[in-house]
């Protein structure tokens, strides 16, 4: 019996072999080593908890797989989204380094939270371009150490996005267009300022920072590998511009052998990767990012995160606007079991249910279903990227 084509929506990563090592290539841009200690080191800092994984045994026997597991980062660092990690540690990245050159000698959170170094640290000026939930990170990270921070929001990005970002002390410029619009202009005004720019996406010449944000998402990586034995076969993960997939796929690559098969899922309008990979290099989404998902809107991949997702990923998928309140639903109102046992509730906002709104689709369609290796036997791993955010279920 033949195997039905894959759908459209779903394209296989021909450059991706199961059997690669995770060489040096991948090692500069997700470096595994250490991640376990710096874990250790967040837990010096009063808002940080490990993030729970949920387990969804209710959903995974609707779907027809072994099981199914969230990453619930609606509950990190106290205000809802995995990129607190990646700006705080960034933040933390670039005094720490500071200190250490000026004295040749490290400093840890706990100095810097209480201001040890203001003769080295007072000084800097934070900044990024951000939909949203980055710039409330950067924020945070340079509330946490008190330091000026100033963030550019593209138009399309919430009130409530803007008053949660003012709300942790940071200053905001509206800029009227999409976030590559607000990134030109951050960029500019960094430079005349003098600023610190803590990006989420890479350019020519600027790698580093945005390598830094990645190292702090691995954290929440170590959590999933210490709270699940064995881990996950099949790992759904949202992206924009690819930080969380990279630090997602490139850390478990290091850690699993063999390695969970790996699925990035887009939206359709805003599809970059989908079309990096039938391009061979990165290459712009189709469409123009007008997407309900505003922490994937994204027209372009963060180059520095090709040598992981390009060959990494075995898939990936788009999904459609109207996928995306059903997979929120499907989050807050679980149905109950076959057992009688309802799932946990979780609380997720458009781009952080995106993962399981891929899953659906995949789950839906026969074609996909077997093409992914899906089945009983699987063990499926999600990242609820962010909670509601002032985003109301309808």
């Amino acid at each position: 019996m033949t195997t039905p084509p894959a759908p459209l929506w779903l394209a296989k990563n021909p450059r991706a072999k199961r059997d690669l090592p995770f060489g040096r290539d991948q090692q500069f841009v997700v470096n595994p080593n250490g991640i376990p200690e710096l874990l250790e080191e967040l837990g010096q800092c009063p808002a940080h908890r490990v993030t729970p994984l949920h387990a969804l045994p209710g959903l995974a026997g609707r779907l027809g797989v072994g099981e199914v597991r969230v990453k619930d980062e609606s509950q990190r660092f106290g205000f809802g989204a995995f990129k607190a990690l990646g700006g705080v540690i960034a933040v933390y990245n670039v005094l720490s380094g500071a200190v250490g050159n000026a004295y040749h000698s490290q400093t840890t959170f706990a100095a810097l939270m209480r201001n040890e170094h203001p003769e080295v640290t007072a000084d800097y000026v934070f900044t990024t371009a951000s939909s949203g939930n980055h710039g409330r990170s950067v924020a945070a990270g340079a509330k946490l150490f008190g330091n000026r921070c100033v963030i550019f929001l593209p138009k399309f990005t919430s009130a409530d996005k803007e008053a949660a970002i003012r709300a942790r002390g940071a200053e905001v410029i509206r800029v009227n267009g999409d976030y590559d619009t607000a990134v030109a202009e951050c960029r500019k005004q960094a430079e005349a300022n003098g600023w610190t720019i803590i990006s989420d996406t890479s350019w020519e010449g600027y790698d580093s920072i945005p390598r830094s944000v990645m190292r702090g998402y691995t954290v929440l990586v170590e959590e999933i590998i210490q709270q699940w034995r064995p881990g996950p076969t099949h790992v759904f993960v949202q992206a924009g511009v690819g930080g969380l997939a990279a630090a997602v796929f490139g850390y478990l690559w290091a850690r699993y052998e063999p390695r969970p098969t790996f699925i990035v899922v887009e939206p359709e309008s805003a599809d970059c990767w989908f079309q990096s990979n039938l391009a061979g290099k990165p290459a712009l989404a189709s469409g123009n990012a007008d997407t309900v998902m505003g922490g994937l809107a994204c027209r372009e991949i963060s180059p520095v995160t090709w040598p992981v997702i390009g060959l990494a990923a075995d898939w990936f998928m788009t999904i459609e606007e109207d996928g995306v309140l059903p997979a929120r639903r499907l989050f807050a109102k679980p149905m109950p079991s076959d057992s009688g046992e309802t799932d946990p509730a979780i609380t997720s906002g458009p781009s952080g249910c995106a993962g399981l709104a891929g899953l659906l689709r995949a789950c839906t369609d026969d074609s996909a279903f077997k093409a992914l290796g899906l089945g009983k036997g699987s063990r499926v791993l999600l990242i609820n990227s962010e909670g509601d955010l002032g985003e109301p279920l309808a």
